[in-house]
């Protein structure tokens, strides 16, 4: 779950990479009705982002894992980590919050 930092994009047969998003990385778990987001280092988040939680428990499937970056975006599309690290842990989230 470490993204690995390269000076440009490069282009080799077989691989697949995505743009770099500054967020919290999160494993997002949904078992029957229940969904919980959980960081790299075991640590529960699922109260902090409540907007995600229901939009992720709306998917049909009944089970899932996602593997995912949650971040918020300027109106320019920029990523914005300071805008997600400045709230309380515990604290729902109050801009919009995105999967990506």
């Amino acid at each position: 779950m470490h993204p690995t930092l390269l000076p440009r994009p490069f282009h080799h047969d077989g691989w697949v990479y995505e743009e770099k998003v500054d967020g919290y990385r999160m494993v997002a778990i949904k078992a029957g009705g229940a969904v919980r987001l959980v960081s790299r280092n075991g640590r529960d988040h699922t109260r902090r982002f409540p907007e995600l939680v229901k939009a992720l428990g709306g998917l049909k499937p009944k089970t899932f894992t996602l593997d995912g970056e949650v971040a918020v975006f300027d109106r320019d599309l920029i990523s914005r980590f300071e805008w997600l690290r400045g709230r309380p842990k515990d604290e729902p989230a109050t801009l919009p919050v995105y999967w990506t």
